[in-house]
């Protein structure tokens, strides 16, 4: 009794795997799923979570607090084999705590006055909008709001964290996730980070995902890779936002939309063209045996004249 039990000890990957529900396992059963990688990170230590928010003046919720003691950051990739070659498709990011770093929104340097900086683009922006009571009031780039980066999307734009209605030398608290798309137009998405891990699982990092939750919406080439691969997600979200585009999450329901929900084979849909025009070439019409006889038949009469013709004779 007096041995203290041992405590078993968890695999980065098995941590992984607790917390995203399975989801290698789930895309490993998918057709043309190649090559799933996961970056192993260690839990951040503790005085790095508290320094970040002594540097910065804003006070983590305790489930973000969770995530970075339990894993710093996470970083899983997928790819699928077009044409021969495997390309990289899914992507879930989220950055460490030392890369949790707040967006510049500092005014231009002096010699440079005439480019313009995101506040500038903020002021600009607060003429043309209508104060709507049903959204979430939208943050600022100037010092109203606190914003960090918590995924880049490749480029595509910025899931970010946000403490909105801040003040010089208090702590922020309430935060929130935007999305910050390439128009610099910010999106709601939620106010948990936990919802937001949710999220990011269930559309399994499939490209421009943040989309569905824009006025833009998902392109084409997005809405294809869903119906291959997430077809149920892409019609909750497709529903959501209604038919002419809109989203309905708050308000009324709309009408079914026509969903696009056929199930496609990717085993089928990258066939060479070889095999296409095999397929589409028509087959050769038999010849009718019709005709044969009547050029038989017609032959034939002018010997059986002659003949008749000699006996008569």
């Amino acid at each position: 009794m007096s041995e203290k039990e041992e405590i078993p000890k968890v695999s980065p990957r098995e941590v992984f795997d607790r917390l995203t529900f399975g989801v290698v396992k789930s895309l490993e059963k998918k057709k043309g799923v190649f090559d799933i990688h996961v970056e192993e990170r260690k839990p951040a230590e503790r005085h790095l979570v508290v320094s970040w928010e002594q540097k910065h003046s804003c006070i983590l919720p305790e489930d973000v607090k969770s995530f970075y003691l339990t894993m710093n950051g996470l970083l899983m990739t997928w790819k699928v084999k077009f044409d021969e070659v495997l390309m990289r498709l899914g992507r879930m990011e989220i950055n460490p705590i030392s890369e949790l770093k707040k967006l510049n929104s500092t005014s231009p340097t002096i010699g440079t006055s005439n480019n313009p900086s995101l506040c500038d683009i903020d002021s600009d922006s607060e003429t043309d909008e209508d104060n709507d009571d049903s959204e979430p009031a939208k943050p600022h780039f100037d010092s109203r709001s606190r914003i960090f980066e918590l995924d880049p999307c490749e480029g595509t734009g910025k899931v970010c964290l946000v403490f909105k209605n801040t003040k010089p030398g208090v702590p922020a608290q309430g935060m929130e996730i935007w999305f910050l798309d390439r128009a610099l137009r910010w999106n709601f998405l939620t106010d948990s980070f936990t919802h937001y891990f949710r999220m990011m699982i269930m559309h399994l990092g499939l490209p421009q995902w943040q989309y569905a939750f824009t006025d833009m919406g998902l392109s084409q080439q997005a809405k294809q890779w869903f119906n291959m691969y997430a077809p149920g997600r892409l019609a909750v979200d497709l529903q959501d936002r209604g038919q002419e585009g809109q989203d309905q999450r708050d308000g009324e329901p709309c009408p079914e939309p026509p969903i696009p929900t056929s199930k496609l084979d990717p085993a089928r849909v990258f066939k060479g063209k070889k095999d296409q025009k095999s397929k589409s070439q028509p087959k050769k019409k038999p010849t009718t045996q019709s005709t044969t006889r009547s050029q038989v038949q017609g032959s034939s009469r002018p010997s059986v004249q002659g003949a008749a013709r000699t006996t008569k004779t």
